[in-house]
């Protein structure tokens, strides 16, 4: 029998029933995810694998999966995380997108690496800290 990445007394990843809006859980069990199974990009791709055990996920697919176990959800647990994800990358609300198109655009870019989406995860848990490097926020 495998262990998934649900597996409470391996992982201690299994998502709450509620989700507070800054609740830094998700942003933890979202950046665990990616670095112990992966990280992927492409035209708003979501995950690899089952929604219910993704072997790989984008930082959309993580945020979702980490707060409702499923990387195919978009609950108000979810939208709460993107909203964070976005004070981050974009701390004037000056782009024209979505939360989630915003999310997805900034995974997606091509130089974007797999340390960068963990490192706003866990940037994202510490909302008054400063982001890591140059690159995270957008510009122009």
């Amino acid at each position: 029998m495998s262990t998934t990445l649900y597996d409470p007394a391996i992982t201690d990843l299994t998502p709450p029933p509620l989700v507070q809006a800054r609740d830094d859980a998700i942003f933890r069990r979202s950046a665990l995810l990616i670095t112990r199974r992966g990280w992927c990009q492409g035209q708003g791709l979501l995950y690899v694998g089952s929604p219910h055990d993704p072997q790989a996920a984008s930082l959309a697919g993580a945020l979702a999966w980490a707060a409702t176990g499923d990387a195919e959800s978009c609950g108000a647990g979810v939208r709460a995380a993107l909203a964070a994800v976005r004070a981050r990358l974009d701390p004037h609300n000056s782009a024209f997108f979505s939360d989630w198109e915003l999310v997805c655009a900034w995974n997606d870019t091509p130089a974007r690496t797999r340390q960068q989406t963990i490192a706003l995860l866990q940037s994202c848990r510490y909302p008054t800290l400063p982001l890591p490097r140059r690159g995270y926020r957008l510009e122009g």
